[in-house]
């Protein structure tokens, strides 16, 4: 008899059934639309495509790789990943009987403490004791069991929340290297109208001196030129800005940020297929994210009302004991013992907290189920956007490529004009105040509806696989 405390055990964790209380989870439904709004329908998407094949820039495709490996966010929430599939386990553990041991031994004379020993007879003597215990919370009512369930919900969502992070890392990195490439272009026509404004100044400050410009003509390119060389230095500081920020999302010490090309190679008047709302609930990270962290709200509700229920326990020990361990060899020197116990113990009056701890849960639940929706409404709302977006910048882009070869026409005809000695200069100089504002407007427009391919590539669900 001295195994079968444990064994006894042992085996009824094999053979007591659970009855789990408490609602089932039953994934969420909401009815959305068959297409997007701006999109037609269609049965294919642009976000089962491979992230480096919608960047198609080399040095984009690198900094990207950078990110995905050196970014120090994603290696912290990696962690926290790890850390919540742990809580399964320790969630899971008391499912299973818990298994221990223990050991003792004293050394005195007529002492009270050492194993049960109380008058040694003015003997030195070495009491001591070993045994082996087992204990089992049987989960009757499904409390552990949901426990679980919800750990593993909490597991899930922390994967699904790395899955996020890494597609958010993809759009901002991807949208502030379009930036860096329209800060670029704004650069080089600033710079550009910098210099003709300053040919503009020491034309008009020359003619001034010898009486055939006025004082209007020299103070207005004196001001276009201060306000250009302003812009410099001040686009300089955004670039080098940037290019620190997305080094440090790359892992790396802040510096230049290598690029190539323009705007004008991301520029396409192709459409994209932006797919059905129903697999973009179902592939957004964000939106698994919230799912999941629902299911553990559901599971939580099971817990509340388990804990309604009394907690039955299994206990048992076997081992020895002996009066002296200097004759543990001989035969009546030492006694084997073995114990087998059950205890129920549950709630009679406790205030009100059980019904208080049920009716927060479900609380929570309700409130989680309306982030989720929420979640599924702006998710379609802001995909919606991008695609109108994107349809009305290719509108804006070729009024604003008209406006910009308007202007550079002008100014062609008042260089001419002025040559001809049909109009001052002044005239060129006042062409130029147009066309230079426009062709920084037309890079600024370009790299919005550039942007919105890594955008629209995110927001379908494209980028963390």
């Amino acid at each position: 008899m001295k195994k079968n405390a444990i064994l006894i055990i042992a085996a009824a964790a094999t053979m007591v059934p659970s009855c789990q209380v408490g609602p089932d989870w039953t994934p969420p439904h909401m009815e959305v639309p068959a297409a997007f709004r701006g999109n037609g329908v269609g049965s294919g998407t642009m976000a089962d495509t491979p992230w480096q094949s919608v960047i198609k820039d080399k040095h984009l495709i690198a900094l990207l790789t950078d990110v995905f490996n050196n970014n120090r966010s994603l290696e912290a929430m990696q962690h926290n990943v790890d850390a919540a599939r742990q809580y399964v386990t320790i969630a899971r553990a008391p499912i299973f009987p818990w298994f221990g041991y223990g050991a003792s031994t004293s050394k005195g004379m007529n002492s009270q403490g050492g194993a049960g020993v109380a008058q040694t007879g003015g003997v030195t003597s070495n009491p001591g004791s070993i045994a082996a215990s087992a204990s089992w919370e049987i989960d009757l009512w499904g409390k552990t069991s949901r426990g679980v369930e919800s750990a593993e919900a909490s597991a899930q969502e922390a994967q699904e929340q790395l899955h996020n992070m890494r597609a958010s890392l993809l759009r901002q990195v991807a949208t502030g290297y379009l930036q860096l490439l329209m800060l670029d272009e704004q650069l080089r026509i600033t710079r550009e109208s910098a210099k003709s404004y300053r040919e503009s100044l020491e034309l008009f400050s020359d003619q001034l001196n010898t009486g055939i410009a006025d004082g209007l003509q020299v103070a207005s390119a004196k001001a276009a030129l201060a306000s250009a060389e302003a812009e410099i230095p001040a686009l300089e500081m955004q670039i080098a800005a940037l290019e620190n920020t997305l080094s440090v999302l790359a892992g790396r010490m802040p510096g230049r940020i290598e690029r190539s090309g323009s705007l004008q190679q991301f520029v396409s008047s192709g459409n994209v297929s932006a797919g059905i709302p129903a697999d973009v609930i179902s592939r957004r990270p964000d939106i698994r994210a919230a799912e999941q962290n629902l299911r553990a709200a559901n599971a939580e509700v099971g817990v509340a009302i388990a804990s309604y229920f009394p907690s039955i326990n299994l206990t048992g020990t076997a081992g020895y004991a002996t009066a002296d361990l200097r004759h543990t060899t001989s035969g009546y020197a030492h006694k084997s013992g073995w114990g087998i116990g059950a205890s129920l113990t549950g709630p009679l009056f406790q205030a009100g907290q059980l019904q208080a701890n049920e009716q927060a849960k479900r609380d929570a639940f309700y409130a989680a189920k309306a982030e989720y929706e929420q979640a599924v409404l702006g998710a379609l709302a802001e995909i919606s956007s991008t695609l109108i977006e994107r349809e009305k910048l290719r509108e804006v882009i070729v009024k604003q490529q008209e406006a910009v070869a308007a202007y550079e026409e002008s100014v062609k005809l008042a260089k001419q004009r002025y040559k001809e000695g049909l109009s001052a200069y002044f005239e060129v100089l006042d062409n130029q105040l147009r066309l230079f504002p426009a062709q920084k407007q037309l890079a600024a427009y370009r790299y919005q509806y550039a942007a919105c391919i890594p955008t629209l590539y995110t927001q379908l669900g494209g980028g963390w696989k």
